[in-house]
């Protein structure tokens, strides 16, 4: 089970994590721009070619039952045009995108934050998006550094909990949902 681009999003889901609207954008990565480096790919591509940055949140889901919303910069070219310039192997066509301005006042250090939504009230799920909170907070207070034994913590923990984490996906998706395993498939014709 992994996270995974979430092919739609229902209305549900966007109102359980305070969003009222997703975009369509473009993803168009700049040649020498980074994975993971979104303000600064978008930071060098308004030096060569204009445009301002659109700051706000992408969407992966896990196992049906949580949300990730990741802050993310795109581009505002000078049309007006929003496009995301920084290469992921996972986002490729068209990005879900939220608009959020007020993302500029949670950036730290040039890092952006993320922000993890239980759909189902479930103590495992809880547990879990601590977990992913405090690697996430202390992501940001290092500049992006984490240490390999602080990484191999955060991912042991994660391990005790995945099996409970496996069955509660299991049990919340249903055989016409997008399986819980993250292969884009529907759960009917893949692990259910």
């Amino acid at each position: 089970m992994q996270y995974f681009d979430f092919p739609e999003i229902c209305s549900n889901t966007l109102k359980k994590c305070g969003v009222k609207k997703i975009e369509k954008i473009p993803v168009r990565p700049d040649e020498n721009a980074q994975p993971k480096n979104c303000l600064n790919n978008v930071r060098s591509h308004i030096a060569e070619h204009g445009g301002s940055v659109q700051l706000g949140w992408i969407f992966s889901c896990l196992g049906n039952v949580a949300v990730k919303m990741t802050a993310h910069a795109i581009v505002r070219t000078d049309a007006g045009k929003l496009i995301c310039v920084t290469p992921n192997k996972y986002r490729k066509g068209l990005l879900n995108f939220a608009r959020d301005d007020s993302v500029e006042n949670l950036i730290k250090n040039d890092f952006l934050p993320m922000k993890f939504i239980p759909l189902i009230d479930n103590k495992t799920i809880n547990e879990y998006i601590g977990i992913e909170l405090e690697l996430d907070q202390l992501r940001i207070d290092n500049k992006g550094l984490v240490s390999q034994s602080d990484l191999q913590n955060f991912q042991y923990k994660a391990s005790l909990l995945y099996p409970s984490l496996l069955f509660v996906a299991k049990n919340h998706t249903g055989r016409n949902d997008f399986c819980f395993c993250g292969s884009g498939k529907k759960n009917k014709k893949c692990c259910g």
